[in-house]
């Protein structure tokens, strides 16, 4: 087994196929009655669970039961994405917006695994990262659903008071917990690389969340102010 690169042809080939199914499954449902929508929907929750189940079974059952609980952000974002399906909340679809779409693309380009195509943990990271965000491309192209600014920051708010918590829960369970990273890195290449040593890789990091999430709303900025000068 070949540990991962990410300039390897088939990391960059697999995850140009999850980038494309992100982009293109929920056009080619745009047209679709209700019922094909709704059994897409319970596709990407299905995926979704599968590999909450992988995970809780390779982290949890396998190696240590706190490694597996569903903690990261990303699980977060899972459960944001199942429980928007569910009840077309928008709340749920903001947080997924900002943080599924973050946390998810990063783990996609950069995994936080030692081996890479076909290791079995490879492919279920890329295929679960991959639910998040389509199911939050599925909200925005096939319900019109869109942040403002106001949520923004709500988003930030809860999602500081959340990792707040996260912290004092690594440090209630002890090693090797390591939710949301905020202990230690992410093994492997990624952006963290190039941040501060523990633990102020939380302020760089925190700091970083914060200019994506103003980041992704501009363009939303720019429509809306362009709309308001018709």
């Amino acid at each position: 087994m070949q540990p991962l690169n990410l300039l390897s042809s088939s990391h960059i080939i697999f995850t140009s196929i999850c980038f494309m199914a992100i982009i293109f499954l929920p056009r080619f449902f745009k047209d679709s009655g209700e019922t094909a929508k709704k059994i897409f929907s319970y596709f990407i929750i299905s995926l979704i669970l599968v590999n909450q189940g992988m995970d809780l079974y390779r982290e949890g059952y396998l190696q240590e039961w706190k490694l597996g609980l569903p903690l990261h952000l990303c699980d977060f974002s899972s459960f944001s994405v199942i429980l928007y399906f569910l009840t077309k909340r928008k709340e749920f679809f903001v947080f997924a917006f900002f943080f599924g779409i973050i946390g998810a693309s990063m783990s996609l380009l950069t995994p936080d695994v030692i081996y890479g195509f076909p290791y079995t943990g490879y492919v279920q990271n890329q295929i679960g990262h991959t639910m998040i965000i389509l199911g939050v491309t599925y909200a925005m192209i096939l319900d019109d659903q869109r942040p403002y600014l106001s949520e923004v920051h709500k988003v930030l708010i809860f999602t500081t008071f959340l990792l707040i918590v996260m912290y004092f829960i690594n440090y209630l369970l002890g090693p090797p917990a390591n939710y949301w990273f905020l202990i230690e890195k992410p093994i492997g290449e990624n952006l963290t690389n190039i941040m501060r040593q523990e633990p102020f890789h939380i302020i760089d990091m925190y700091i970083l969340a914060v200019i994506i999430c103003y980041l992704m709303y501009l363009p939303y900025y720019f429509k809306d102010k362009k709309t308001r000068q018709i």
